[in-house]
């Protein structure tokens, strides 16, 4: 072979060599550029529906259906304790209390609540330094069962008692007077719930109170009756849920109601007959009755 085919030789060699070099370097590159535009396999997580609080709880606080809410949970991270959509229902937990506070998007469990009937129950509702009393009420004291767990009210202590007129005989009165004012009502008979909305009168209402609003209370139900009255769930200016409590609703300068202030006829009769009110007047040194 001549010296002139060596070198012909070589060059395609060395010509196929470089093609091939290209060629395997384009296809690379359309290889990845397809591989790029291609769409991607999206790995799907598998996810149960687990129930989680929409709002903080803190303990103490009834666990309401608007408290509640389901939302999607890997199923790997999923727990036996979670309530899961499909084995629970958001009715097993309303009017729980919470025992520790539960922050927003976290799951509830049992073990984060006492519900009612177990034990320790009415001790995880209370506030610390706060006592549970419970006062019996019908269909017109309790407001015709309008009244629900979790509700603030005023308690109205009704009584009778006897006044001597101008003529000495004893007249029958009554007096009416907010005792207590802004008192949350912890449970409705042996309920902290009521079932779907319904209405129905109750007998004993539980409330929440200091340890002296106890004996005021204790002292109410054996000197006369006492009724409820609900507080509106709307807030001033200064966060006070009524800036009017205990403030009297009449304006007679005094702290309760008498009642000839409802019915001016009671004195009116009086008066007439001959039989109204003696008042002692103190000038000075002197004293003196006057009968109105």
């Amino acid at each position: 072979m001549t010296l002139k085919n060596i070198i012909l030789l070589l060059i395609a060699l060395g010509t196929a060599g470089m093609t091939a070099m290209f060629a395997n370097n384009w296809i690379s590159s359309e290889r990845a550029a397809f591989l790029a535009s291609a769409p991607k396999q999206v790995t799907e997580t598998a996810t149960v529906e687990v129930l989680v609080v929409n709002a903080e709880l803190k303990a103490g606080n009834f666990v309401r259906k608007d408290n509640l809410k389901w939302q999607p949970w890997p199923e790997e991270g999923s727990a036996e304790v979670y309530a899961l959509k499909g084995q629970r229902d958001i009715k097993d937990f309303i009017g729980a209390v919470v025992r520790t506070s539960i922050m927003p998007g976290q799951p509830i469990t049992d073990r984060q609540v006492v519900h009612p009937g177990d034990r320790g129950f009415l001790a995880a509702v209370l506030q610390p330094g706060s006592r549970a009393v419970s006062v019996p009420v019908n269909a017109t004291s309790g407001i015709s069962g309008f009244i629900f767990p979790g509700d603030k009210v005023d308690l109205i202590l009704t009584s009778q008692f006897n006044s001597k007129n101008s003529e000495g005989d004893n007249r029958s009165r009554h007096v009416s007077k907010t005792i207590l004012s802004g008192i949350r009502v912890l449970a409705i008979d042996q309920k902290t719930e009521s079932k779907d909305g319904e209405v129905s009168p109750a007998k004993t209402v539980t409330m929440e109170v200091t340890p002296k609003q106890a004996e005021k209370v204790a002292i109410g139900m054996v000197m006369g009756s006492l009724s409820l009255s609900l507080q509106s769930l709307a807030r001033d200016e200064s966060g006070n849920a009524d800036s009017n409590a205990g403030k009297p609703i009449l304006k007679t300068g005094r702290g309760f109601t008498l009642d000839t202030d409802v019915n001016a006829l009671v004195a009116g009769l009086a008066k007439r007959n001959g039989k109204g009110q003696t008042v002692n007047v103190l000038r000075g040194s002197e004293a003196e009755q006057a009968a109105f």
